[in-house]
């Protein structure tokens, strides 16, 4: 795809837009409003710990929940639970800007958005929004509390392993006084 210098200049603009707008810290609910670029996605997956409400504020994004898929609109919302399985994809040549509740509030999720988003602005992620050092994106996974399905569930245990790694090496450590 080839962009003109002002549509260059105005997807970097919001490749790493993110804002907490209630934290772990003080309240019972994480909100965090963050841009999904064009064919930013995550794979399927589920999360234990916290169930997530996606609002759609712009733009248009496909979200996958179990075994159906949702093309949603500005305004519009869906709700997924622990165990949910889920994804999301920013099929559309526009930005989409949503507003994430995770509960219970999840210090890490937040942690995990944040620094994503932060690589993402340094140039350190792909242009599906994953962060391109293999240990960053294991650090992203361990995080958010993401568990793989599928074909992806091979990968896990190397996943666990290398947070752990990371952790005790300090990366995670590095990253969070970077971008949290």
């Amino acid at each position: 795809m080839i962009m003109t210098n002002k549509s260059a200049i105005a997807q970097t603009k919001h490749v790493g837009h993110i804002k907490v707008l209630q934290s772990a810290d003080m309240h019972p609910d994480s909100i965090i409003e963050f841009s999904i670029i064009p064919d930013e996605k995550t794979p399927w997956h589920y999360h234990t710990l916290f169930s997530e409400t996606f609002e759609i504020l712009k733009g248009t994004l496909e979200i996958g929940k179990n075994k159906e898929v949702f093309q949603l609109s500005e305004g519009d919302v869906v709700s997924i639970n622990p165990y949910d399985k889920h994804y999301f994809h920013n099929i559309s040549k526009e930005v989409c800007l949503i507003k994430v509740i995770a509960s219970p509030a999840n210090k890490d999720f937040e942690h995990a958005l944040l620094i994503s988003k932060g690589l993402a602005r340094d140039g350190l992620a792909s242009a599906s929004g994953s962060p391109k050092r293999i240990t960053d994106l294991a650090l992203f996974v361990y995080l958010n509390n993401s568990q793989m399905v599928g074909v992806q569930k091979i990968a896990q245990p190397l996943f666990n392993y290398l947070a752990r790694r990371a952790i005790k090496k300090g990366s995670l450590k590095k990253l969070t006084l970077k971008y949290c």
